[in-house]
């Protein structure tokens, strides 16, 4: 899955564009254009007028937009701050620096850099009043844009040399020069260490000199300011003023520094390009694939605005690709859910159909009784199975086969009327007879014992217990018959 960024260089007198195809393995610039903005008067901004005629170069819907302004329009300074807690920096930052700038800190939006100790190497800072980023959101509000990222000028390309160039020093310098204005930036370790915005016109070998006086003056400033002081070693120059090679030499000899012109094209690593660039000039366009590799990749940088929901950044940048899939997504849970519904119905249904074979068998097993465990059947049905058991009148138990009748037949006859004793109950099981009763004495109980003892009908008789009542007027017996 890939996604297009649009990346936007502005500057006072042009604007530069690349369009950044990025993948899971490799990314890929689409497109570039460049434009001057107009000098002739319009009804619209001149910068509106610029960013209308290069978004009609490139067919884009959605894409993600970064972009810088110009460098000119912001202030970079360097403070040192006594802890390394971000909440705490923000909070002091704006009383830092409102005695070094020549703006109210309440019209300005501040960021700065990290540095592993801001208390010894000091923190780059940068402002850039709410006006400028407000307008420059306007116009691209007007043509249906919506920045997800606003950095300060030609800062990406020092961030991006730092990153990707392989052959770069320890202590490297940076010259962007742009039409009268020119940013130095000192990059110390590949970290940008300070930056400066000088007037540079280098149409003149005057000028160039005049140029190369003044970073020589920075330079020494810089320097006494480090222990360690600094003593550069490349210079990489970019920019729109330097799209003849013949200034490079110049300002390389004013210098008395080794300088090259940066292309960072082929510095990044599996980047590829999709179609020919015709119009690709390094001097013109690195800034703007700067900011889209920073962007890309996710690299921290000094920013004025960034938004605040990275979800949303998301779903704008894949929206196109995952509508798709997400409604195929939706209609497979759909089509899960609607099949796990249909299956419960129809285990619900069984249930019910078998519940109603349980009840039927119950009914027709007990007649008399009334199914109160609808729920559970079954354990009604075992619960009245063993009080049918326990009632000791079941001519179906598993022991002998005799009837009821004929066993009280023979306890009638053996015990005359005159003799004491009552009967109270008489469980037939598998194990005998059991009979209980009461008796006047403990030789009742005895003469009963003999009587019952005499009859062919039971083979033996025992006093499974005889015991006086509580009141001691009558004596409770057990006795247990073998048939």
């Amino acid at each position: 899955m890939s996604r297009q960024i649009l990346s936007i260089d502005i500057r006072n007198q042009s604007i530069a564009a690349v369009v950044l195809n990025t993948g899971l393995t490799n990314n890929a610039i689409e497109a570039c254009a460049f434009t001057t903005l107009p000098t002739d008067a319009t009804e619209e901004p001149p910068r509106r007028v610029a960013l209308r005629r290069l978004l009609e170069k490139f067919q884009l819907k959605g894409s993600p937009v970064v972009v810088s302004l110009p460098a000119d329009q912001t202030f970079f300074r360097t403070v040192n701050v006594p802890f390394k807690d971000d909440k705490k920096i923000r909070q002091v930052l704006p009383y830092e620096l409102e005695p070094n700038l020549p703006i109210a800190v309440d019209e300005l939006i501040i960021d700065y850099q990290m540095v592993p100790d801001p208390t010894i190497d000091g923190l780059l800072t940068t402002a850039i009043t709410r006006s400028a980023v407000e307008a420059v959101t306007a116009d691209l509000a007007a043509l249906e844009l919506r920045p997800q990222l606003i950095v300060p000028g030609d800062f990406p390309l020092a961030l991006g040399l730092s990153l990707y160039a392989e052959e770069i020093e320890n202590q490297t310098l940076l010259l962007e020069v742009g039409i009268g204005k020119a940013s130095l930036f000192v990059l110390d370790n590949r970290k940008v260490a300070l930056v400066r915005l000088l007037s540079a016109d280098i149409t003149s070998e005057s000028g160039i000199e005049s140029l190369a006086l003044a970073i020589r003056q920075t330079l020494t400033a810089f320097a006494d300011s480090r222990p360690q002081g600094f003593s550069a070693q490349t210079l990489f120059l970019s920019g729109p003023a330097l799209v003849n090679p013949n200034t490079v030499r110049h300002l390389s000899e004013a210098l008395e520094i080794p300088g090259k012109l940066i292309n960072l094209r082929t510095q990044i690593p599996k980047l590829e390009t999709i179609s020919e660039l015709a119009d690709w000039q390094p001097c013109l366009h690195d800034g703007a694939l700067a900011m889209a590799m920073i962007e890309a990749e996710n690299h921290a940088c000094l920013n004025f605005h960034r938004s605040s929901s990275m979800l949303r950044n998301f779903w704008t940048a894949y929206q196109p690709y995952l509508r798709g899939p997400g409604i195929l997504l939706i209609l497979a849970v759909l089509l899960s859910l609607g099949g796990v519904l249909i299956d419960s119905h129809m285990l619900s249904k069984q249930l019910k159909e078998i519940n109603a074979k349980m009840e039927n068998v119950f009914t027709s097993t007990f007649p008399g009784t009334k199914l109160v465990l609808k729920d559970d059947p079954k354990g009604q049905m075992v619960s009245e199975l063993k009080k049918a058991r326990s009632s000791g009148m079941d001519a179906e138990q598993s022991g002998p086969q005799m009837r009821v009748i004929d066993i009280l037949q023979q306890l009638s006859q053996l015990i005359p009327k005159e003799v004491d004793v009552v009967f109270t109950r008489l469980v037939l099981g598998s194990d005998g007879l059991n009979v209980s009763g009461e008796a006047a004495a403990f030789n009742v109980v005895d003469d009963v014992k003999n009587r019952l003892e005499k009859a062919g009908l039971f083979k033996q008789v025992t006093i499974a217990s005889a015991n006086m009542d509580k009141a001691g007027n009558k004596v409770l017996f057990k006795l247990k018959i073998d048939l």
